[in-house]
């Protein structure tokens, strides 16, 4: 029997590869609701879909399905969070969970509340490098963590090609939270949340240097205090070219793991690209471990968010509601750092 999925908005660019990767599934039948008449025509035209509404309660009065996708503004995540739970709905939003933490946690209540799965999909959680360099680290491989750094980022949503729906509110300090810093800096917060749990202090230096002609931040650093642990994570959005190689690079107290884009090594002409490199007092030149590939029918954000829906397991790991949930309260401490310019201690009062 098909699964019946709803898709609630599109103006979030990210949308498209999860409806393409629908579309060719014979299991599920798409329905689409979003107020922007060229957006529904997107899909109807390339997808071939035919059930779309402009308002998202009709479609779910209309289609009744069985879970939704959720693909608006971060700050428009909230109320359409609490409209799919009121109908008992499984959801997955994309990431980050909200534009603050007040509407994470009304997010947290009606999912708890209805007693349905909310999934918060970060796209680093599909890339087999970096998820085997994590689990590789919370089974102990480098024993203890006690550094961890992540970079990311491009030239900029508009100069990276986002469409205008997307970039429209990436550029909006109400609609998205921030700019690079909550769209980048989120990215190194859930893993290091994941990695070390909840740290005891944050401070962020978030900074609009570059790009006069938007209204947010394109360049942030954010540092996380942990008892016996830190992590540093910046993001641009400003880059000249490509980004360095920003890891993750996770620092044990016997070695480090870094995951790398491309290793170095060759055979013939085949380049190793997303792999992870080991190096230790042993091991001063490191050693390289290509990563596995990732569970049958849980190598994309769909695969996971339908196979486990069908198989009564927990949404858990890096995609989880608490994670997403605890990493949106490390973006706001970061954002009252820079507005107060101190060292902000965790848990927010």
């Amino acid at each position: 029997m098909r699964k019946k999925i709803g898709v609630l908005g599109l103006i979030h660019d990210h949308v498209w590869q999860h409806i393409a990767e629908m579309a060719q599934r014979h299991d599920v039948t798409i329905s689409v609701a979003d107020p922007n008449q060229p957006l529904r025509d997107k899909a109807r035209d390339e997808f071939g879909l035919d059930r779309l509404y402009d308002d998202y309660a009709r479609l779910m009065e209309k289609e009744k399905p069985d879970a939704v996708l959720i693909f608006v503004d971060n700050a428009g995540t909230a109320p359409v969070v609490e409209l799919a739970a009121s109908h008992r709905l499984p959801m997955m939003v994309e990431k980050p969970m909200a534009d603050s933490l007040a509407n994470a946690e009304r997010m947290r209540v009606a999912a708890v509340n209805a007693g349905v799965p909310l999934m918060i999909n970060w796209p680093t959680a599909w890339q087999p490098a970096i998820r085997h360099a994590l689990t590789l680290a919370l089974e102990g491989e480098v024993g203890d963590v006690y550094r961890f750094s992540f970079r990311g980022g491009h030239r900029g949503p508009k100069e990276y090609g986002c469409s205008p729906y997307f970039y429209g509110w990436l550029y909006d300090r109400e609609r998205n939270g921030a700019g690079a810093y909550i769209d980048y800096c989120g990215y190194g917060a859930s893993m290091a949340r994941l990695l070390c749990g909840m740290p005891s202090r944050v401070s962020a230096t978030i900074g609009h240097l570059v790009k006069p002609d938007i209204a947010v931040d394109d360049n942030a650093v954010l540092t996380l205090r942990y008892q016996h642990a830190m992590a540093i994570i910046e993001a641009t959005w400003s880059a000249s070219g490509p980004v360095p190689d920003g890891g993750p690079t996770i620092w044990g107290r016997r070695g480090t793991l870094t995951v790398q884009r491309d290793s170095g090594r060759s055979e013939g002409d085949v380049r190793h690209d997303g792999v992870i490199r080991v190096t230790s007092d042993e091991e001063p030149d490191g050693r390289f471990i290509d990563p596995p590939d990732l569970p049958e029918g849980e190598r994309t954000a769909v695969q996971y968010f339908l196979s486990r829906l069908a198989s009564g397991r927990p949404i858990d790991g890096l995609v989880s509601m608490e994670v997403g949930r605890d990493t949106q309260e490390i973006l706001e401490a970061g954002l009252r750092s820079e507005q107060d310019g101190r060292t902000v201690s965790l848990p927010l009062q």
